[in-house]
């Protein structure tokens, strides 16, 4: 036992080193509005962001948000935006790498831009990847919004684009919906991207129509058969080498 007890202690120690590596790796979660007055990036630890915001959870601060908005030609106002994802500490999760954003948008009874375009993006996952689906699922809710209103969502990754989903009020009345899309085959690479986007152009009564918005970028890939059998075990690897090693001396003994 004694002459493995070195390999093992190398094994947990890189094992160490890899978790490490994706965590330095995992990019900033960051969400951008972009309207025709200007653009905005909102950032952990940025005025724009609530404080305890993290790269995995990431909660706009509307009031200094909404200041900036109407300083900058728009019309818009939030009472909530946020974004997360599962990137840290691992990069991701052997189940699916998640992006999420939403929040509420709704029209303000001044003059400036009624469209808006929210973005999320956040680069550095690594779990999982190869060849794969990005999927995508939007939701919506409209109240007060004219017919005029409508809603663009789509999601990405490494820059290729889910097809967009598009969603328009049926009247003034609260009107809700969801639907999905997805992109494959798409390969991720060994480290990827993921954004995901939402572009509003809003109607109706100033003061009162609002947006309810959501979109959820997922990628997912087919575990390889020796992934699956330690996924399946749950087995870590230098238990899973100590067994081996067990084995082998009872065999020779």
């Amino acid at each position: 036992m004694k002459k493995h007890r070195g390999l093992i202690l190398a094994l947990g120690l890189a094992a160490l080193m890899s978790l490490s590596s994706r965590e330095a790796n995992a990019g900033t979660l960051s969400i951008v509005l972009s309207w025709s007055g200007g653009t905005l990036t909102i950032t952990p630890g940025s005025i724009y962001a609530q404080t305890g915001s993290t790269n995995d959870s990431l909660t706009a601060n509307t009031s200094q948000v909404n200041n900036f908005l109407a300083g900058n030609a728009s019309n818009l106002k939030f009472s909530g935006l946020q974004a997360s994802s599962n990137n840290i500490p691992l990069g991701g999760a052997a189940s699916g790498a998640i992006l999420s954003e939403g929040g509420t948008v709704s029209m303000g009874t001044g003059t400036g831009s009624n469209s808006i375009t929210i973005s999320t993006f956040q680069d550095g996952f690594s779990l999982p990847n190869g060849t794969g689906k990005l999927s995508s699922a939007s939701n919506f809710n409209f109240n007060d919004a004219a017919g005029a209103t409508q809603t663009m969502n789509m999601s990405s990754i490494n820059a290729s684009n889910t097809a967009p989903l598009s969603y328009s009020s049926s009247g003034s009345g609260p009107n809700s919906g969801g639907m999905g899309n997805s992109l494959s085959p798409v390969t991720s690479g060994a480290t990827y991207s993921l954004d995901n986007s939402t572009t509003i152009n809003l109607s109706g009564t100033p003061g009162s129509a609002t947006d309810v918005f959501g979109v959820n970028a997922k990628f997912t890939t087919v575990p390889e058969p020796a992934s699956l059998i330690l996924m399946l075990t749950g087995m870590p690897l230098p238990l899973v080498v100590l067994g081996l090693l067990r084995r082998r001396r009872r065999a020779t003994a």
